[in-house]
């Protein structure tokens, strides 16, 4: 069925969730390609379809970003979370949930390949468990400890096309040079670049665990712009032995789950320098919004940690106010280094956020008025508000906001008018 154009925009993220968006955009920027280069879409087709047919033979398998590795039986199977047909529909126009419901129509047909006497009730055991009939649960659903971060493992991967000899890409370079009409150095090094893209966004399965999928996330240390080139390959474990062994009896045995699984991949995103947005997250999860939100804000505030998203480390989108947070955890007393555990973020990002509250601090001290404040600082008015808020909640007196400032080491002078 199609819908209207634009009622999918907010799914639209995901449409360059795909290894051949990611390729399109290095070579572009490798080899100074112009925006809509045909040259670049057919060096990529090209280069896949050269490598999948060189492995074909050869019996290698890969995981696309998107797939998930499973273990049934003893046998290996891969359920789609996102594969070339649903990026088609998304692309379309298809509405969401009919486009989630072909792909778990697709997922149940992988599962019975490897169990035929698979139910759809299985399937939704190991990636939909809001589907099964829980009865309503509690409020207490978090687990008892947090995760220690400290203790999580990101897979290794092997260096990418090292195992991909230069005649298997004979036939992409042959054809771009007879019918593209690059020079043979050209066509070697353009299609060696979309090997190196390819095998790096989708990995070998023997580089994977079962439960383990492959994402294509945000990079922490790139712009937070949707370019696909600023996605990266993550390795993200959805479903660990452990998680199949918890209770599902009840919705707050299905947000325990969820809370675990979420504070995992979270974790496992941003050991590997990248970061997961809400949208991710939902689809990964198969969550709603609203259960999203209220876990993170739960796990806060139970916890004390921030879990990193793209929202709170990219400022991509509406969720917690980490920035605030930060203030906060600060006046508490808490080092700079023990902050930047509690949210995920650097510590030099975190003595950004501390420096401008002090010159908040100093501009609100000196009688700035609170309308010159946005074109004294270069911060807008949203977030300068949060700042005051927190100097009138914390420094309700000059004294007290002197004190504080010469804690800080900061050295006050008098002004004209003797203060």
């Amino acid at each position: 069925m199609q819908t209207k154009k634009g009622i999918n925009q907010r799914y639209n993220a995901l449409l360059v969730r795909e290894t051949a968006a990611v390729q399109k955009a290095h070579l572009k920027k490798e080899f100074e390609l112009a925006e809509a280069s045909r040259v670049a879409e057919a060096a990529c087709a090209l280069t896949a379809k050269a490598l999948q047919t060189w492995e074909k033979t050869r019996g290698t398998r890969r995981l696309a970003p998107g797939e998930l590795l499973l273990e049934e039986g003893g046998q290996k199977i891969v359920l789609p979370f996102l594969n070339e047909k649903a990026l088609y529909q998304l692309k379309n126009g298809t509405g969401y949930r009919a486009v989630k419901r072909e792909l778990e129509l697709c997922q149940f047909e992988q599962l019975k390949k490897a169990n035929p006497e698979a139910t759809m009730e299985d399937l939704w055991h190991l990636v939909n468990q809001g589907e099964l009939t829980l009865k309503r649960g509690g409020k207490d659903f978090l687990p008892e400890k947090r995760l220690d971060s400290e203790k999580v493992q990101v897979p290794g991967r092997k260096s990418f096309q090292g195992e991909i000899p230069p005649e298997a890409l004979e036939p992409a370079v042959k054809s771009l040079v007879d019918d593209w009409g690059l020079r043979p150095a050209q066509a070697e090094a353009m299609t060696s670049s979309a090997a190196r893209i390819y095998t790096w966004c989708s990995p070998l399965i023997s580089e994977l665990k079962p439960g383990q999928m492959v994402w294509l996330a945000h990079g922490t240390k790139k712009s937070r712009h949707t370019d696909p080139g600023l996605f990266q390959p993550v390795v993200l474990t959805l479903l660990s032995p452990e998680d199949k062994e918890l209770p599902l009896a009840t919705t707050a045995d299905l947000k325990r789950l969820k809370t675990i699984q979420l504070e995992r991949i979270t974790t496992e995103a941003w050991k590997q320098d990248a970061v997961l947005t809400t949208l991710d997250l939902e689809w990964i999860l198969q969550i709603s919004p609203a259960m999203l939100r209220g876990i993170l804000e739960a796990y806060f505030e139970h916890f004390g940690i921030i879990l990193p998203t793209a929202g709170t480390v990219l400022d991509m989108g509406r969720t917690l106010t980490h920035k605030k947070i930060v203030v906060e955890l600060s006046l508490n007393g808490l080092s700079t280094q023990e902050i930047s555990r509690r949210i995920y973020h650097t510590p030099e990002a975190v003595d950004n956020y501390l420096r401008l509250f002090e010159r908040v601090l100093l501009l609100k001290y000196y009688r700035v008025p609170v309308s010159a404040l946005p074109r004294v600082t270069g911060y807008s008015k949203s977030l300068l508000d949060e700042h005051l808020e927190l100097v009138e909640k914390h420094f309700p007196t000059e004294e007290a906001l002197a004190d504080y400032l010469g804690q800080r080491g900061i050295q006050l002078e008098k002004n004209s008018t003797g203060k």
